[in-house]
């Protein structure tokens, strides 16, 4: 146990003896060309593409689900290029309209939509709900899974998010 602290402890002075970038991560820092750079830009940059997984069917988490798409097109320290809600499940009602006022969502789906946010729906949850693509709002796209879109998405670097 001794040698452990002694090999710990002198790792940690040489390293604040001969400078380590792990160490000083949060001081300041010259980039090379000779900017200098604090702590708030230690953050890792987040993937410019992201996938929202959408799969509860309760209210609360298609609020949750849309309300994180809002948040974080309004994050101005996330360069987010392309944001997709793929929905499953009993998920997949959120995209139908309202009828009867049962889907308070519509206007905001219709408003993310509007900023660039795409909307897709699996098949097989649509199948299990008797839903066609003429059930849905205008402008949701249709995948056959929503598995194999999560997949396929991901392979193709966006980063992923599971939704409430």
């Amino acid at each position: 146990m001794l040698r452990r602290n002694f090999v710990a402890a002198a790792g940690t002075i040489s390293a604040l003896l001969f400078g380590s970038e792990s160490v000083g991560a949060a001081g300041n820092r010259r980039d090379d060309q000779g900017e200098q750079h604090g702590a708030q830009d230690a953050r890792p940059t987040p993937p410019a593409k992201t996938v929202l997984h959408l799969s509860g069917g309760e209210k609360s988490a298609y609020q949750g689900a849309l309300m994180n798409a809002k948040n974080l097109l309004d994050d101005d320290s996330v360069p987010v290029k392309d944001l997709i809600l793929v929905a499953n499940g009993p998920g997949v009602k959120v995209y139908t309209p309202p009828s009867e006022g049962d889907n308070e969502f519509a206007d905001l789906i219709n408003s993310l939509q509007e900023r660039g946010v795409t909307f897709r729906a699996c098949e097989n949850a649509m199948d299990m709900f008797d839903l066609t693509e003429d059930d849905l709002l205008d402008g949701v796209e249709t995948v056959p899974s929503a598995v194999g879109e999560l997949a396929r998405l991901q392979e193709l670097d966006y980063g992923y998010i599971k939704a409430p």
